[in-house]
């Protein structure tokens, strides 16, 4: 949504929000979408893009460890399948750039050393600050290297400070941004975990990502273990120089995203992706590690253990909807179009770029809160200027605690609209109200004051066709209070057999206990449902609803004319 506005609207955006986020990811894809458009394809092209780029670097790194073309595969497959880096690579925003920016700008770095040519170490200082620009966690990375050649190429110090300081000249301006935007910014991730939790978790994500668990994560993470722990130990033995600079590139985007994860939450193994594809390598080079394991057959147990890790988190990630990646708003906006009509109106409370993206119709949308702070006289006149206009609203809530407010607009809706349905989608909820007066033209009258001081306008009874054993009846009420209404009593719905004897009900007050009816204004309309389950046992044939209320404390019922209770309808039963 962003990328959408011009470069002058959306660098002015990056710098007013505080967005902490890089600059040049929302950069690219504007000049991404000229030429491919705005398709979910598109825009999650050039993640994918660039974590393919890692299958290549992966296999030309172990190869240049190990000299062996069979590992250098082993190294390519790993990435191939790595169930973090697969859901890496499905993001539209830089995570898995992220990974491929951590190892590339790592072999830039390392063939500089190897070869020391200056249009080597200008490619270096080009592509650190090109990886800056793209994510500020590469920061981290820099002060590693530093120590890197201080401690192990003290002979290449000059070319390094060299390079270093022209890629301090280049993101002089990004550094800027990135302290107006990160000094304030407090995460929206976990905070400072203990080490041991830190650590699991890493350890986890980073070898099954986030849809691996249970006993196969952690045989898994075993198996792992095994590799990585063999693969250091030979490395350390044959080339130290290469053991600390793997070991140094994977530890230290992990240990400074949980030292920055003590005073903000931004504990999240995402913002450590830099260092994920070291790990990869660490357990393709196990195979190498253990090669001199007898008898032979005791080398593929850990590999074994890895593969059910992955074939576990693979599975879960491709066939079970449970452990997709993000809620299925296309699933509902593919929904939501089909059941549109002209009138309705969609109703959002969070701020979400993600709705108007998928949703592109010609029914109109707007959200509410619409602004921050919360005001709630000016949300709730937005509501009543909407609930006048459309015989139909729509609303998609999400609560959020850094949006506040939304809660009440549904709650509002709840007590002033008929509920037509609610539906599900994974975690997301639809609802779909009829407002008044289109609420009560839907509803039977049924005209009843009690002695309290409310009165019943209207019942809707669903279904209205023969209901099954171990159906649900649903039945929408709207109210008015007639006199004074001082005390709050409970509202009773009864399904009785031709006998009088209860067979189901629902008891609660009207506006749950939340709205009493002193509160409500002189012609207030207030809605209220209840739902009766049907036993699974019932017998078939006619059912009567009856409805009244009751002071909870002492069961008294409130007379309704000369009757303790009232008929609303009539249930038909059919057999299963």
């Amino acid at each position: 949504m962003v990328a959408r506005m011009d470069v002058e609207a959306i660098l002015r955006f990056i710098w007013e929000a505080r967005e902490p986020h890089s600059p040049l990811p929302f950069l690219w894809m504007k000049i991404w979408m000229m030429g491919a458009g705005d398709s979910e394809f598109a825009l999650r092209f050039h993640s994918v893009f660039a974590t393919f780029l890692i299958l290549p670097l992966a296999g030309v790194w172990v190869y240049g460890v190990t000299r062996k073309p069979l590992m250098g595969a082993m190294g390519i497959a790993l990435v191939g399948m790595h169930p973090y880096i697969i859901w890496l690579a499905q993001d539209a925003r830089p995570y898995g750039t992220l990974a491929f920016w951590g190892l590339f700008q790592s072999m830039i770095l390392w063939r500089a050393l190897r070869a020391g040519r200056p249009q080597r170490w200008i490619a270096y200082g080009l592509v650190s600050a090109l990886a800056l620009y793209y994510h500020y966690a590469m920061l981290f990375v820099l002060p590693l290297q530093g120590m890197l050649m201080l401690l192990l190429w003290r002979h290449r110090w000059r070319q390094w400070m060299l390079s270093a300081i022209g890629i301090g000249i280049i993101w002089a301006p990004g550094a800027l941004l990135a302290y107006h935007a990160l000094a304030p910014y407090r995460g929206t991730a976990l905070q400072a975990p203990s080490p041991v939790d830190a650590a699991a978790q890493v350890l986890r994500v980073f070898t099954v990502g986030w849809t691996g668990d249970g006993w196969p994560s952690r045989l898994a993470v075993g198996g792992a273990l095994i590799l990585v722990g063999s693969a250091v130990f030979r490395l350390l033995r044959q080339s130290w120089k290469t053991g600390l600079w793997m070991i140094g590139h994977l530890s230290v985007p992990i240990l400074a995203t949980w030292l920055a994860s003590q005073g903000r939450a931004v504990f999240a193994p995402h913002y450590m992706a830099a260092g994920l594809p070291f790990w990869v390598l660490l357990i393709a080079l196990g195979g190498w590690g253990l090669s001199a394991l007898r008898p032979s057959w005791l080398q593929a147990i850990p590999w074994w253990m890895l593969a059910v890790g992955f074939a576990q988190s693979l599975w879960h990630h491709y066939a079970l909807p449970q452990y997709a990646k993000s809620p299925p708003m296309r699933e509902l906006v593919s929904f939501l179009r089909q059941q549109v009509a002209p009138g309705d109106h969609i109703l959002i409370t969070f701020p979400d770029p993600v709705f108007p993206y998928y949703y592109r119709g010609d029914i109109p949308w707007s959200m509410l809160p619409a602004t921050q702070p919360f005001r709630a006289d000016e949300v709730q006149e937005r509501l009543k200027e909407l609930a006048q206009r459309h015989p139909r609203i729509w609303l998609l809530p999400v609560h959020l605690p850094s949006w506040p407010g939304s809660e009440e607009v549904e709650r509002w809706l709840v007590r002033h609209a008929d509920l037509l349905e609610a539906y599900s989608f994974g975690v997301l909820r639809l609802l779909a109200f009829r407002p008044l007066p289109w609420a009560l033209r839907g509803m039977q009258r049924q005209e009843a004051r009690w002695a309290d001081g409310v009165e019943l306008l209207g019942v809707r009874v669903e279904p209205n066709h023969p209901s099954q054993p171990g159906g649900v009846i649903r039945v929408s009420t709207a109210w008015r209070r007639w006199g004074a209404a001082s005390q709050e009593h409970s509202v009773f719905v009864h399904l009785v057999d031709e006998g009088g004897r209860l067979v189901a009900q629902d008891d609660h007050p009207v506006g749950r206990g939340e709205y009493p009816p002193w509160m409500w204004g002189p012609d207030e309309v207030i809605f209220e449902r209840f739902e009766l389950r049907l036993p699974v046992e019932i017998p078939p044939g006619r059912y009567r609803l009856r409805m009244g209320r009751y002071n909870w404390e002492t069961m008294i019922r409130v007379p309704v004319g000369n009757q303790d209770f009232i008929e609303i309808g009539a249930v038909d039963v059919q057999p299963q």
